[in-house]
């Protein structure tokens, strides 16, 4: 005999993920009439848009005056952003050599939040009704029910719920890698969301931090790309201001602090061998970001599959990640393209 499983709540749409698609869509889907969830494994909001002291990016950095998805909601909620700062010249190492290049053609029309892209995230959260976001709670199971209602199932680590449609708003890989599905996924979706890569996935990204940009009086914009590594690519984030100083980097590469500030040292000067502080942020060891073996997807030409942006399971069940856009995918766009797209079937689906 089945036991009766206790419903905490009820749904018209459960988002799954509290990034910046999943947010979006939770914040359009609400002003429809509908009614709807986020749940988030995490403790936080924003997903990889991931910001700390003194408002630095760990995760997403930038985005383009081309893109009018993210400047829709940088408007709509009166968030300040500043250009990337780009004057000076640019380094460049090979091995055994490092050189300075006239101009700086790696930094150009790019920008920026004040205080960090992750108040994107945090301005749509608190722009949710109340009670909508639920964060520390994790999605094991989801099933497809094949009743009359044909709804689903939403079966967290804190309770379970009911909802008419369900929206992954994480990587398409990542989901599959921690939720579980019954029915199981058609083959062929299957195949294609596990193959998809995962922006950033397998990234560490690492940002120095110092009590001033030192650099920009030797006429450097702060900027380098290497061939020898640690780090591969190098920009200056530093306060719009100029209150600290900020270098930051990308390496698939395993990482040491020691092995940053001997690189950085070699491009910008002693003085760069001694920052206060060095973060530095794995993403490829990060559960709800990156599946196992996150390193071995590489086909890239899967972002954006049409598998990803349509709905499956009699309309129910939804992709929404940057990487399921063909617009911008891997940018903060991507996932707002997601978003807008996604939460357009919702709704039209809904009348």
């Amino acid at each position: 005999m089945t036991q009766a499983i206790d419903v905490v709540d009820v749904f018209d749409v459960f988002v799954v993920g509290a990034g910046a698609s999943g947010l979006r869509i939770a914040g359009i889907v609400a002003k429809a009439g509908m009614s709807v969830a986020v749940c988030e494994a995490r403790d936080r909001v924003g997903g990889r848009l991931l910001s700390v002291d003194p408002g630095v990016d760990l995760g997403a950095t930038w985005f383009w005056q081309n893109e009018r998805d993210v400047r829709e909601v940088i408007n709509e909620f009166g968030i300040e952003f500043f250009p990337q700062y780009a004057d000076g010249n640019m380094m460049y190492q090979i091995p055994g050599s490092v050189q300075e290049l006239d101009g700086n053609p790696l930094d150009q029309q790019a920008w920026r939040i004040v205080g960090g892209t992750q108040k994107i995230a945090i301005a749509l959260a608190e722009s949710l009704p109340s009670g909508t976001l639920q964060l520390s709670t994790k999605v094991t199971e989801l099933k497809f029910d094949q009743g009359t209602d044909k709804g689903v199932t939403v079966i967290t680590d804190r309770g379970v719920y009911m909802a008419k449609q369900v929206v992954l708003a994480l990587p398409p890989a990542t989901a599959l890698a921690n939720i579980s599905f019954s029915p199981q996924l058609p083959a062929d979706l299957t195949s294609i969301a596990t193959n998809t890569p995962v922006w950033m996935g397998a990234v560490t990204k690492v940002v120095a931090i110092y009590d001033s940009p030192f650099w920009r009086k030797r006429g450097l914009a702060g900027s380098a790309m290497s061939h020898v590594g640690p780090l591969r690519e190098i920009h200056d984030v530093s306060d719009v201001e100029g209150n600290f100083g900020a270098l930051f980097g990308f390496s698939r590469e395993g990482i040491t602090e020691e092995a940053v500030t001997n690189q950085l040292a070699e491009l910008f000067g002693p003085e760069a061998k001694a920052p206060r502080s060095v973060l530095i942020k794995d993403w490829s060891i990060s559960q709800f970001t990156s599946p196992p073996r996150v390193d071995q997807l590489n086909d890239y030409q899967l972002f954006g599959s049409h598998a990803l942006r349509e709905s499956h399971l009699g309309g129910r069940l939804f992709f929404a990640s940057t990487e399921t856009s063909v617009d911008s995918p891997g940018h903060i766009q991507g996932a707002f393209s997601a978003a807008r797209r996604t939460a357009q079937l919702i709704i039209e689906q809904s009348k």
